[in-house]
């Protein structure tokens, strides 16, 4: 009979972890990491509205709403995603049709086919890319940097008060 012990020696134990937590994890390359993340695989297909608070990175299917507060989203090249999207940064290299809405970046990848609108404080789309739709800057971000210094009265005043010397139409100095 067989023993509970008995196992082949060539099986390695794969543990949980190791399933869920794959080594080369990256949703958005240019976004700070958190400590979790949730990943939907391509062969999964969601219809319906998420709300977390962990990173995550979509390269199946869905349809619906994600609200990710504070955290960053990622949908992968061969993700593809029809809805509204809330969440600190975003990165899109799949197919979307929607609306992304960020307190942060939206990255739109050169692989990305995007159409719908985006509100962030700043974008960067990818040469190549495709993107048909709207977006709208953060404008107090940008106003501070973008407005000139308004001259200040007393420079005007300064200027104004310097003695000119005019001349008449005989050619001299009048005083």
């Amino acid at each position: 009979m067989f023993k509970k012990e008995d196992k082949p020696n060539n099986e390695k134990e794969i543990t949980f972890k190791e399933i869920v937590e794959p080594k080369h994890f990256n949703p958005a390359p240019n976004f700070e990491k958190k400590d979790k993340k949730t990943i939907i695989g391509e062969h999964i297909s969601i219809e319906g509205n998420i709300r977390g608070e962990e990173n995550m990175l979509i390269e199946g299917t869905m349809k619906g709403n994600i609200e990710m507060g504070k955290h960053n989203f990622a949908l992968g090249s061969l993700g593809r995603f029809e809805g509204e999207i809330q969440a600190q940064n975003v990165s899109i290299s799949g197919k979307m049709v929607g609306n992304i809405k960020t307190q942060g970046k939206v990255e739109i990848t050169k692989e990305a086919d995007f159409s719908g609108e985006v509100k962030a404080k700043s974008i960067s789309i990818g040469d190549g890319a495709y993107f048909k739709g709207t977006i709208e800057l953060d404008r107090e971000s940008h106003r501070e940097k973008v407005l000139p210094e308004k001259p200040s009265t007393v420079s005007i005043l300064q200027v104004a008060s310097e003695p000119t010397t005019q001349v008449d139409k005989t050619g001299s100095k009048a005083g």
